[in-house]
């Protein structure tokens, strides 16, 4: 009768048994990587159009506002200079006049500001949004257990080969024409 000896026997199922967490690690292996979506947007084609846009009607109101605050200082120069001739309540009709004005163009620079950054706001939504299903579709595909965000330099340490945002910035221009 053959008899075995239990070490041997443990050994080889102690490797069975290694061998099996082994295959069930590399089954369940984590994959992550990361993507700069600040980069990636202004990168992309339709983020260059929509900054090149977004430039293109800020300026055209910094211009219309500059135009309004060049006249305003003509009217305080004025003002200056007819002082010492005009009547003390001409002159406080004046200056009242000039700060209502100039409280006028203050309430119209806020609300252009806040225009323009809603209105970023609003074109750069529509870009995240469908960068968002573009870096859905690379987790998927690629396996990828998790894809983070990075912000300006809040990602301390990272291999160079986890970053996605060159990808995402191809594909999405590919998807996206």
């Amino acid at each position: 009768m053959l008899r075995l000896s239990p070490i041997p026997l443990l050994l080889v199922l102690l490797s069975l048994l290694v061998s099996s967490f082994a295959f069930a690690q590399k089954k369940d292996e984590v994959l992550i990587g990361y993507v700069n979506l600040q980069r990636a947007i202004l990168e992309v084609e339709e983020g260059k159009r929509a900054k090149a846009s977004l430039k293109v009607t800020f300026e055209a109101k910094q211009a219309e506002l500059q135009k309004r605050e060049a006249e305003l200082m003509k009217l305080k120069e004025a003002l200056e200079r007819e002082a010492a001739a005009a009547s003390e309540a001409a002159n406080r009709q004046k200056v009242i006049e000039f700060q209502n004005k100039m409280m006028e163009l203050q309430k119209v620079f806020m609300e252009e500001q806040k225009g323009l950054a809603e209105l970023e706001q609003k074109e750069l939504a529509g870009i995240t949004n469908k960068m968002r299903g573009v870096i859905d579709d690379i987790g998927k595909v690629g396996g990828y257990t998790l894809i983070l965000e990075i912000q300006d330099s809040r990602l301390l340490f990272a291999k160079t080969h986890l970053d996605l945002t060159n990808e995402v910035i191809r594909k999405y221009n590919s998807k996206f024409k």
